[in-house]
């Protein structure tokens, strides 16, 4: 009978390295997905905004309606004028266009005109042929700001720095 190989069990000193080094690479670059900084979290409340108005503007001149974004501090609404009642406005039904709070700890300023609006009036209001009156959305964070701006043919843009 010949004798038995005693085979020994776990890992190596280099193995064990490898699999840190490893981890120690994905934590590098999940780590700032995870918690953005304020301007990366502005800047991506921004996008997600000026994507949802460029929506709204397409949804009113191919559906040939109006529609409204009514932009809160803190969040923002669509509605769509009564085709029967010029002086009513219902929640839209797109489901693009369903309701939205803003990231937490970004905040939205309306300026129409030149003129800053209040909370409860700041609406943009997209026509079939364009927006009625050119804009401006601020979002602002603690520590950043970007704008979005929209002029009476229905453009929309980022407001360079």
């Amino acid at each position: 009978m010949a004798p038995s190989i005693k085979q020994q069990s776990g890992f190596t000193l280099i193995e064990i390295m490898l699999v840190l080094v490893i981890i120690g690479i994905t934590l590098t670059v999940a780590i700032p997905n995870l918690f953005p900084s304020d301007e990366q979290l502005t800047r991506q409340e921004s996008e997600r905004v000026l994507t949802l108005l460029q929506v709204a503007r397409d949804e009113a001149a191919f559906g040939g309606r109006i529609i409204a974004a009514h932009v809160d501090t803190d969040k923002l609404e669509f509605f769509e004028r009564d085709p029967n009642n010029r002086e009513l406005w219902n929640p839209s039904n797109a489901p693009e266009l369903r309701p939205r709070a803003f990231a937490n700890g970004v905040h939205a300023q309306l300026t129409i005109a030149g003129n800053a609006i209040a909370a409860k009036d700041a609406q943009i209001t997209f026509l079939p042929v364009g927006v009625s009156l050119p804009f401006e959305l601020s979002l602002a964070s603690p520590s950043a700001a970007m704008t979005i701006v929209g002029d009476a043919l229905g453009n929309l843009r980022f407001k360079a720095k």
